[in-house]
């Protein structure tokens, strides 16, 4: 990798840290082994360590002449608004984020960097692309909660499309695509990045994800309770990223309800037909209301043709139906479970089939500009 030497800082790596003095030194010295050619600033944010974590990080980098700028917060105040901080006090024209254990290797640094400079927006750090992976024995909660993360980012939020690992907390930015204020959650800034910023082409850098070597994990010692805190965490903030979408959907389904109703209620009792008969323009009128709601409201950033739109929305309900029908008898006649019971389930997963086929089906997000 080739970057022009100036007397200006070309990239900045802002790293969070809470107690990591077993790691913060030899972080340090593996960047400065590893960064050859460019100006580069380490910023370490702070948030009450009380390990001696800052004074190793200012001995070693004094001792291997290393640009360090130290932010402490006293306190925790969050992952998430502790990388937006050290955002705000770095100058370089490239910005990596990256943890302090030592489980993002320092080695895809310049891989990161390279990336950006040759024209991405921003370069993740993948487990998920080929040469990607996780060292180790990743415990199996674990992987399902981050597998898991990856999947609603998809669902959520268009602009994570295009990324394998769009819940990578590793990875390098343009600062002239940051566009952060507040974070949308304590975890997982890229995701703010991906869905907020001008982010036009995205590249991925396979990593594997080391396991911890030293110090303690910052999930504590109750990882089920952290693990549910962490994926609620996440969900709120793909929730927010989304605009609400999915509460909106919900909204419409309800409106669509009283209008099948009502069209039911006016061919079956009113007009006296048959209840088989007017069940048909019952159905088509809470399609067409749930459509045409949606197109305006629900997913009025996207582009689609009314009555293309429409034809595909007919497809989406015939899925979420066949979902809805398929869970409620394995549940019933498999397992068992209530009929009640297991109807108010199978519309559950229904609707989240329906809303799936809405987002990636009939009103499907195009990025604008190039990935890699």
């Amino acid at each position: 990798m080739e970057l022009r030497m100036s007397d200006s800082i070309d990239a900045s790596i802002v790293v969070p840290t809470l107690n990591e003095a077993d790691n913060v030194g030899r972080l340090i010295e593996e960047l400065a082994s590893n960064i050859k050619g460019i100006n580069y600033e380490v910023i370490i944010v702070d948030d009450g360590s009380t390990d001696g974590t800052v004074k190793v990080a200012e001995e070693t980098a004094r001792r291997l002449g290393v640009n360090l700028k130290v932010i402490e917060r006293g306190r925790r105040l969050g992952l998430s608004s502790a990388v937006i901080d050290g955002i705000r006090a770095s100058r370089g024209g490239i910005i990596v984020v990256m943890d302090a254990d030592l489980q993002h290797p320092p080695s895809v640094v310049p891989k990161l960097i390279e990336a950006v400079s040759n024209g991405a927006d921003v370069a993740v750090a993948s487990r998920y692309i080929k040469g990607g992976g996780i060292a180790g024995n990743w415990p199996l909660l674990r992987r399902i909660i981050s597998r898991g993360a990856v999947t609603l980012a998809h669902i959520l939020v268009p602009t994570a499309r295009d990324v394998k690992d769009p819940v990578s907390g590793f990875f390098a930015v343009k600062r002239s695509a940051v566009c952060l204020g507040k974070p949308h959650g304590d975890y997982k800034i890229l995701l703010d990045i991906l869905a907020l910023c001008r982010v036009r082409r995205i590249a991925e850098v396979p990593y594997v994800f080391r396991t911890r070597e030293a110090g303690s994990s910052k999930l504590g010692t109750k990882q089920i309770i952290n693990y549910v805190k962490q994926i609620a965490s996440i969900s709120l903030s793909l929730l927010s990223l989304s605009g609400y979408r999915p509460i909106k959907f919900a909204i419409v389904g309800a409106i669509g309800l009283f209008v099948s109703e009502l069209v039911l209620h006016v061919f079956w009792r009113m007009l006296g037909l048959a209840y088989f008969i007017s069940l048909i323009p019952a159905i088509e009128a809470g399609i067409v209301n749930n459509f045409t709601l949606n197109k305006v409201w629900t997913f009025k950033d996207r582009s689609v043709g009314y009555w293309v739109g429409l034809g595909k929305y007919h497809v989406a309900s015939l899925t979420g139906t066949a979902v809805t029908y398929a869970v409620t008898n394995l549940l019933h006649y498999v397992l068992g479970v209530n009929g009640y019971v297991a109807y108010i389930i199978g519309v559950i997963f229904g609707f989240i089939a329906n809303y799936i086929m809405a987002e990636v089906y009939v009103f499907k997000y195009h990025r604008t500009g190039t990935s890699s």
